[in-house]
Formats: C-alpha cells, sequence, structure tokens
C-alpha cells in the first residue's frame, strides 16, 4: 500500500534525524550517532550484513557502551524505522499544508519514493521480512495508513481528479494487496522500483482518474522519464 512503501524509503537527510529544539544530554547525542549510523549502513548494505561490532567500530565505541544504548540490533533497527516514519509523516504533513492539490500530494509522495529506493539496497527491503517486531509495527500501522489514502481519494473526487463511480475501500486493498505482492515477491530484486511504479502502481491510479487526474498523472511521468 502506498503510505506503507513510503514508510520504508530512506531518503532522508541525515541531519534531519538530529532535529531537536532542546538541549540533549550526551546519551541522546550519542543514541541519534548510533541511530544514523547503523540506519546509513543498513541502508547501503542491508540489515543482516551489518554486524553490532561494525556500529560500534564506525563510531569508536565500545560494544558495551552500544548495547548499553541499544540491546539488539532489532531493537535498533525498530528505533530507526520510527524514527524515519515521523520524519517522513512530518514531511508530508509540510507539504500537504501548501496550496497543493491531492495529485501534488500523491504524486510528490511517488516521487519520494522512487527516490528512497534509488538509494537503498534491496537487501534492505528483503532483510526487514525476517524481524517480526518490524512486520508487526508495520500491520499496526496499516489501518491509519490505509485511513489516511481513502481520505485522499475521496478529497480527489471532490476536487476533481477521480472519478466518482469507484468503490474506493476497495481500491485501497487493491492497492495494499500490490504492495504485499511486490515485497512478499521480491519483485524490486527483478525490476527497479520505477518500473515497478510505471507498470503497475500508475496504471491502477490512471484507471481511477477522470480525464482531469490523467493529464496531471501524464504530465508527471513525461517529466519523470525526460
Amino acid at each position: 500500500m502506498l503510505f506503507i512503501i513510503i514508510l520504508l524509503t530512506l531518503q532522508v537527510k541525515l541531519s534531519d534525524m538530529q532535529e531537536n529544539k532542546s538541549i540533549p544530554t550526551y546519551r541522546e547525542i550519542l543514541k541519534e550517532r548510533i541511530l544514523t549510523a547503523a540506519m546509513t549502513d543498513f541502508a547501503a548494505r542491508g540489515v543482516r550484513a551489518v554486524k553490532m561490532d561494525d556500529i560500534a567500530t564506525a563510531l569508536s565505541i565500545s560494544k558495551r557502551t552500544l548495547y548499553e544504548v541499544y540491546e539488539n540490533k532489532e531493537d535498533l533497527l525498530f528505533e530507526g524505522i520510527k524514527k524515519y516514519n515521523q520524519i517522513k509523516q512530518d514531511e508530508m504533513r509540510r507539504f500537504a499544508s501548501g496550496n497543493v492539490s491531492v495529485m501534488d500530494i500523491i504524486l510528490h509522495s511517488f516521487r519520494l519514493t522512487i527516490e528512497g529506493f534509488k538509494n537503498t539496497s534491496p537487501a534492505f527491503y528483503s532483510d526487514l521480512l525476517r524481524y517480526p517486531k518490524i512486520m508487526k509495527y508495520f500491520e499496526e500501522d496499516k489501518e491509519k495508513t490505509q485511513g489516511q489514502f481513502l481520505d485522499l481519494l475521496r478529497r480527489g473526487i471532490a476536487e476533481g481528479y477521480f472519478r466518482a463511480d469507484v468503490n474506493y475501500e476497495l481500491v485501497v486493498c487493491v492497492f495494499d494487496a500490490q504492495h504485499r505482492y511486490v515485497m512478499m515477491s521480491q519483485m524490486y530484486k527483478m525490476y527497479s522500483m520505477e518500473e515497478i511504479f510505471y507498470n503497475i502502481i500508475f496504471i491502477s491510479l490512471r484507471g481511477i482518474c477522470t480525464d482531469k487526474g490523467i493529464k496531471v498523472l501524464d504530465e508527471f511521468l513525461h517529466n519523470c522519464k525526460s
């Protein structure tokens, strides 16, 4: 499903992970340093390829210190996923608060998602499936993200971008099924995420668009490919 895919992208600036308006303590600074270094390495090499020893060595801290902050790699990954999720949610809220249409919001999300996949190793996504705590988090978050997506689609009807004769509860389920198949079959190992989006996601989205929506979508696709 669209917003869960976005959750998994790691193109956020690393400096964004360290934003904090209050004066952080030494432990908070260390925690952020560990989180930033670990997520950078996870994205580049995959989660399984990165050992806790590697993270400690890269930061010039003892393994004991690392384990005092994060009990194990799954806890570290879990905190990183939640952190990036919050950053992405804040970013999308900022974008949506401007003078933008529903299509602007959805296509901006797609653009960020595609860029995120370009900068993240396919091994990262494959490795996530091995961590029950992470997958449970995605499942628990799904109801909220599906509700947000449904609200956008309904708003798109009012703005004239989406057809009014469509069962959008069913559409949300179809998008979720598409996402699940892409992730569980690890299709991203065989095809680029651009190909998957252009041939699966965008075709599905185009099918629910009005002529006005199709015009905006086709222009977006043309600009992406040019």
